[in-house]
């Protein structure tokens, strides 16, 4: 019955981390186009980016990934999943909260829709979500600081 625990912690943490970084490095260019002049570190700040990006990616690439992996071993549709619900999930804030029009909505769930793939991908290939944190963080620093 252990057997069929969700690991989202296992082995690989160093090549995990490596890849989260280098995808959280990217996003953040991606995202800011090496615009680095209005980037402010606030206590306030960094605790909303840990915060989102840990919960984030613990529930959609630590256990929902986990969990679709065990179901389906290595299927491209399990990583398109995620995507897909990581997308949904921002629907309401960029309604209700930034109040996007269509057409920057469809742009930002595109990205963080590929992002969540992404972030999966780190997580499923190595078998720890730690890159997968760690690359968020790198999408969270840009698109809030």
């Amino acid at each position: 019955m252990g057997t069929n625990k969700i690991k989202m912690f296992g082995s690989g943490p160093g090549f995990s981390s490596l890849l989260g970084v280098m995808m959280g490095i990217v996003y953040f260019v991606l995202i800011r186009r090496l615009d680095l002049s209005g980037i402010k570190f606030d206590i306030n700040l960094i605790g909303m980016v840990l915060a989102t990006a840990v919960t984030e990616e613990l529930v959609f690439s630590g256990f929902a990934a986990g969990y679709l992996e065990k179901i389906q071993e290595g299927k491209a549709v399990n990583l398109l999943i995620i995507g897909l619900m990581v997308a949904i999930i921002k629907v309401p804030i960029l309604l209700f909260v930034y109040r996007l029009g269509m057409q920057e909505m469809l742009g930002v769930i595109l990205f963080t829709g590929a992002s969540g793939v992404i972030n999966a991908w780190i997580r499923v290939e190595t078998g720890n979500v730690t890159g997968s944190i760690l690359a968020r963080v790198g999408m969270n620093l840009a698109v809030l600081g």
